[in-house]
Order: C-alpha cells, then sequence, then structure tokens
C-alpha cells in the first residue's frame, strides 16, 4: 500500500532499510509524528496508532476512514489544471466540510512544488504549484487505506500525548522534523516548539519507552549530538537523496540516521 500524501521529507527512500529493521515481534505500531505515514502504509499493520499535530493531514485519514468513496468523488470533481490548483489554494479550509478539506489537501500535495507542506503565519497555505500533478489515489487504493485506518486509532495532538498512550512490546517509529531546518515552514503552526525544544523531549521520550519495554526506532539526520544521547543503542548509516530543493544539482545524498534499541 502506497501513502496517500505526497509529502516533502517523506521516508519513501529509507523504506528498505527501515523495513529490515523493523522488530520481529510487536503488537502494535505508533508513530506519533504520522506525515504521511508512508512507512505506516507499506507494513500493514493490524492495530496501530497514528499522530500528528497538523490537523490538516489527520482529518485526510479520518476522512478517508470515514468516506473513502465520498473522497475519491470530490477529488474526481476537480479539475487537473493550474487553475483549479490556485482556486483550491484560496479557499479557506474553514469555508470547506472535512470530506472537501481532505480531498484538498491530497491534490494540493500532489500538485504543489516539491511537496512541500508550507503555511503563512496567518495558516493559509501559500505553496506554487509544481512542474506537473502526480497521480491521484485510486478508489481501490482508498478502500485499502479506509480497512487500515479503521483499525487505527487517530490522534491530532503532540508527539508526548500520542507516546503517552503507548505500553510494552509497542514499536514506536519518530520521523520528526529534524532541528537544522533552516527556514519554518509552519507545518505545525506558528505558535508550536522550537525545533531544539522538540528534539530534547524526544530523546527522553524515546529512553523512557525503551525503560517500559517498547520497540523504538528513529530516522533523522546524521547527528552527532543525537549519537551521543544513545549510548548502548544501534545506529544504521543510510544515504538518502534529498528532494526539496528546486534544482536536481543541489538534490545530493545525505548522511541519515537509523537508530533503534533493539
Amino acid at each position: 500500500m502506497k501513502t496517500i500524501l505526497r509529502w516533502s521529507g517523506s521516508k519513501t527512500r529509507l523504506l528498505p532499510d527501515l523495513l529490515k529493521s523493523k522488530p520481529k515481534n510487536y503488537e502494535r505500531y505508533v508513530e506519533p509524528f504520522a506525515g504521511s505515514a508512508s512507512l505506516f502504509f507499506s507494513i500493514e499493520p493490524n492495530e496501530a496508532i497514528l499522530g500528528d499535530l497538523n490537523t490538516c493531514v489527520m482529518e485526510v485519514y479520518q476522512a478517508v476512514r470515514d468516506d473513502p468513496t465520498g473522497v475519491h468523488e470530490t477529488l474526481c470533481s476537480i479539475p487537473k489544471t493550474k487553475d483549479a490548483y490556485y482556486m483550491l489554494r484560496g479557499l479557506s479550509p474553514s469555508d470547506l466540510t472535512r470530506l472537501q478539506r481532505a480531498a484538498r489537501l491530497i491534490f494540493l500535495m500532489k500538485a504543489c512544488f516539491n511537496g512541500v507542506y508550507r503555511t503563512n503565519q496567518l495558516g493559509q497555505f501559500n505553496v506554487p504549484m509544481g512542474d506537473k500533478i502526480y497521480s491521484l489515489p485510486s478508489k481501490e487504493e482508498l478502500l485499502i487505506a479506509q480497512s487500515l485506518l479503521q483499525r487505527t486509532q487517530l490522534y491530532n495532538q503532540d508527539f508526548s500525548k500520542t507516546t503517552a498512550l503507548c505500553k510494552p512490546n509497542d514499536w514506536v517509529y519518530f520521523d520528526p522534523p529534524y532541528k537544522a531546518v533552516k527556514r519554518y515552514r509552519g507545518e505545525y503552526g506558528y505558535e508550536s516548539k522550537s525545533h531544539n525544544v522538540l528534539f530534547d523531549e524526544l530523546v527522553n521520550d524515546a529512553q523512557r519507552l525503551a525503560e517500559i519495554g517498547c520497540y523504538v526506532t528513529i530516522s533523522y539526520a546524521f547527528d552527532e549530538e543525537l549519537i551521543g544521547k544513545f549510548c548502548g543503542w544501534n545506529f544504521l548509516h543510510v544515504n538518502a537523496r534529498r528532494s526539496v530543493s528546486g534544482s536536481m544539482k543541489e538534490r545530493k545524498l545525505a548522511k541519515e540516521l537509523i537508530i533503534q534499541n533493539y
């Protein structure tokens, strides 16, 4: 199963390494920074928790869980044109139903520049259209996604509230925003935590989860400070190509870490 959302920072390119390193026996999958949830859709867990502070993202999963046919029909009603993109971008989500908001975000992310989610300080999506519209999820794909999401708890909240729900033998996958990001893109609202605060809280939370018997996996940009925080854990060094830059020449391989306590 492929992810529904196109998303800059998605770990699609790391999936082979993440799948090889998943725990052999776990009871429930937990992803506190869901985003496009590419690993979730790839492993198709029997029981899961997905959480994200981005309300628009979680509304997509809620709408697909409750009415995948309605989401598909709404997507099909959108003309695949530049004019339609900018018309949708200019709409206020508060004027739309949840179903319309979900279809709108799926379409915008499939058509926007590099799959970047960015808002201004008023919460308005302001990414220009890219050079093409990527294929939208089919009705069959949305129905499969519904079957997965119906056995998943969905939460629109801070990651720490999601991890507070964890119990022994859960597999917790952290895919947080990187603290080295130069420009804040408004993914979680401009009043949200700084990346440095988030970094410290995540380290403490991951160690707590390990102590109670969870399997913990973290994917992150190569960071010496982070390595020093997890003495005794296992580290896999991988290379992943960056996809955010506007120039293909600038999309170089970057060092990534997969950190695990098992």
